[in-house]
């Protein structure tokens, strides 16, 4: 069994809490991009939830919502010693220990275990799901009967009676999968099951063996079929087990069970040792292109790493049909759907990572172009309007009301009206080209993107005669407490960015193949950006404040309270949704936000002065705000306030800050993390077609060491209070920019002393 990487590596529960199971399973999920597999006990416990997500296979459900569905268990394991079976609600448990070893990417589990009769039995296991291999996993184990012997029963089944919650009370259940069939296939076990609605298959298969004489049978259930393996152990003799699983979908191949069972019989035959092995040099291979190392501070270094490893494992670059959901495949918030946080939060950290990976998302939201028209003409606009929640096909998921069987109805104005999210697809598409310059993804996919969305805005905004502008009525910001806004600062501001960017890409490109497709004229070039030049954007002179909204300047001046956890919180008698709405009150940043995706067109003294104005009324209710308010407290000046909200940023998930970890990843405060280091504390920004950096480290932190690819490009930055030390990987020359003076590097490391900021 593999030994464990050094503590900062690792993530540990040291006993067992059963109120806290869901959210440790969140923290204990292991995933590839086509499979998460939430970090159930292998050993059943009524208070955990397991659940497995293949990424892409959506059904709908009985609210008529479309949900990534919730697919066969394949984790489990049963055992039964001298006649009584391992049960944490019964018995005593002496020893418990949990471990992800994020280097290694494998979940460890050690147990001892005393039954009712004292008879004392000590299990440790080792899951993993093979990173590269998309379709393997498995789980192997060593156990020893320490005081008696006699027969032991384990029984490893793939179980398909399983549930999804229906997001109101986990009492009401839905149920995605009917069963197909279920087989002996030699010593395999093969289980097929098919989605209610959206008729996709899924298969698993697994074998399980032991090192010693053992009888098998199989055993059935409803949906749910197990092999039994029965075997005398003898006192103080330890026993190893290994349980094999393979996994498809018909999304990937046209047999189904075929695939799995040659797939099980191969892994089989390589061994538990090779796939292990594997498996983690994969791991190792990947933290060489993203690891960041920070010395001094080792709060800061294992939480940044428990940021990375999780959004590593959501991301799949050989499928350009599946995004990342806001909560991963690690749970079931959100329904698994997609949001503006791929874009705007998550895609940096793969753009100058990985961007093989970070071309699959872009693909993604291009090849539900198809979807994001309908949802334009269903709303009454031209060309490309992208949902506000994504699930397979791009047309809006996001409810319009929510029900429940209590009588309750709330109406949900986001879909309708938060329309930020297709500038903010658009800047994915453009930041992707600028930091890696594929021409060929711009001309045949992401230059159509840009014509279609600007062609949305074009139709959303609309002339006012009286002020002779442009104007945008009715939308929701990234704020989203304040609904119903008329020329939303960041809606306005990305808009206006929007149909700009798309009118010089379409004049520089329009002998392209897609231009002539899409018949962009010259006209329709000029319109959008006479409507960019006189779209309504509040200012107030006097002030310096960009108004967030039409009369918001009007609204309550209400006083946020301070609380334990840092966050800010809402005095008791405004928390009415209502009431809260005339008030300040704002639920993340939103000119700030827009103050950082466009700071070349701000100055810093505007930057401070709105991050001012509007933090004392930020309450930070959403895990995507403190990131990028992080980030421009760095570029602003604000040393302690950005590590503040680093801070808060980084352990969200890891302090159950928002109470909800235990519902899934919080993926786009993991993709912020890694800009509030690379972007705020490292101070990288792309400017001119060059790179630049502006450092400001936390006092906390003695170095800071990162890679990122640019322009195809590998390059490794290490910076101290007093130096930025770079070079290139394979020693070609890169231009880059330190603190306004440009310096050529190339494999030989250069060092440049950090004078006063400019």
């Amino acid at each position: 069994m593999l030994g464990l990487s050094y503590d900062s590596w690792c993530i540990t529960q040291e006993r067992y809490e059963p109120e806290k199971t869901q959210f440790y399973e969140t923290l204990f999920t292991l995933a590839n991009g086509y499979i998460g597999v939430r970090g159930n006990l292998v050993w059943e416990t009524r208070y955990g939830h397991p659940v497995t997500y293949f990424a892409g296979v959506f059904d709908r459900t009985l609210e008529v919502k479309t949900s990534l569905a919730n697919a066969p268990d394949w984790t489990n394991l049963k055992l039964t010693a001298d006649n009584e079976t391992i049960s944490f609600e019964k018995g005593k448990l002496l020893e418990y220990k949990r471990t992800l070893d994020m280097r290694q990417g494998i979940l460890y589990e050690r147990i001892r275990w005393k039954s009712p009769k004292r008879k004392i039995t000590r299990v440790e296991t080792v899951r993993l799901v093979h990173l590269e291999e998309k379709h393997e996993g498995l789980v192997y184990g060593r156990l020893m009967p320490e005081n008696y012997s006699g027969n032991i029963i384990m029984e490893g089944g793939i179980n398909g009676y399983v549930f999804s919650s229906t997001g109101f009370t986990n009492q009401l259940k839905n149920k995605h999968f009917e069963l197909v069939k279920r087989e002996e296939a030699g010593h395999s076990i093969y289980l097929e099951m098919k989605t209610h609605g959206s008729n996709i298959i899924v298969g698993e298969a697994t074998n399980i063996s032991l090192n010693t004489t053992y009888r098998q049978d199989v055993k059935y259930d409803r949906d749910y079929i197990s092999n039994v393996l029965t075997f005398h152990a003898e006192m103080g003799k330890e026993y190893e087990f290994c349980k094999y699983a393979t996994f498809y979908t018909s999304r990937d191949t046209k047999d189904v069970r075929k695939s799995a069972l040659d797939k099980l019989e191969e892994i089989v035959v390589r061994g538990y040792r090779e796939i292990e092995s594997t498996h983690v040099l994969a791991w190792w291979k990947k933290w060489e292109n993203v690891s960041i190392e920070i010395e001094g501070n080792e709060l800061a270094q294992k939480s940044l790493r428990f940021n990375l490893f999780h959004l590593i494992q959501c991301a799949n670059p050989e499928d350009e049909k599946v995004s990342i959901g806001a909560k991963g495949l690690h749970g079931e918030g959100y329904w698994g759907h997609a949001f503006w946080d791929t874009e705007i939060y998550m895609l940096p950290f793969f753009i100058y990572t990985d961007p093989t990976t970070a071309k699959a998302l872009l693909m993604y939201r291009y090849n539900t172009l198809d979807g994001a028209r309908k949802n334009a003409k269903l709303s009454g606009f031209g060309g490309a309007q992208f949902a506000w929640q994504s699930a397979d096909e791009g047309t809006e998921v996001c409810p319009k009301e929510l029900g429940s069987p209590f009588g309750e109805t709330i109406t949900i104005h986001i879909p309708e009206e938060e329309h930020h999210v297709v500038a903010d697809v658009t800047y994915g598409v453009e930041y992707y080209y600028k930091a890696t310059q594929d021409r060929e993804f711009l001309l045949h996919y992401g230059l159509e993107i840009l014509v279609e969305t600007a062609r949305f805005w074009a139709s959303r905004a609309h002339f006012d005669k009286k002020i002779k502008r442009y104007v945008i009525e009715r939308v929701i910001g990234p704020d989203e407490i304040h609904e119903h806004c008329n020329n939303e600062a960041y809606t306005n501001f990305m808009a206006k960015w929007n149909l700009k960017t798309a009118a010089d890409y379409a004049k520089k490109f329009k002998a392209s193949d897609v231009v002539k497709k899409l018949k962009v004229t010259s006209n329709e070039v000029e319109r959008w950006h006479e409507i960019a030049d006189k779209i309504l954007i509040l200012y107030d002179e006097k002030s310096g404040i960009y108004e967030q909204f039409e009369g918001y300047f009007n609204l309550k001046e209400l006083q946020l309270e301070p609380s334990r956890k840092g966050f800010p919180k809402i005095p008791s008698e405004w928390r009415d949704w209502g009431k809260l709405q005339r008030t300040r009150v704002i639920k993340q940043p939103d000119v700030v936000l827009l103050h950082y995706l466009l700071g070349d067109r701000f100055s810093t003294d505007e930057k401070k002065r709105n991050f001012d104005f509007y933090e004392p009324y930020t309450a930070y209710r959403s895990s995507l705000g403190p990131s990028v308010s992080s980030i421009v407290a760095s570029k602003i000046g604000y040393p302690d306030i950005a590590y503040q909200h680093f801070l808060k940023s980084a352990r969200i998930d890891l302090d159950d800050s928002h109470g909800n970890t235990a519902s899934g990843f919080h993926a786009a405060s993991a993709g912020g993390t890694w800009q509030a280091v690379v972007n705020g504390f490292a101070g990288m920004r792309i400017q001119g077609g060059h790179l630049y950096f502006d450092p400001h480290l936390p006092k906390e932190w003695q170095k800071l060491k990162f890679g990122i690819r640019w322009q195809g490009k590998g390059i490794i930055v290490e910076i101290t209070h007093k130096t930025l030390t770079a070079w290139t990987k394979d020693g070609e020359e890169v231009e880059i920019g330190v603190r306004g003076s440009m310096k050529k590097i190339t494999g030989e490391k250069i060092t440049t002393p950090l004078c006063q900021s400019q």
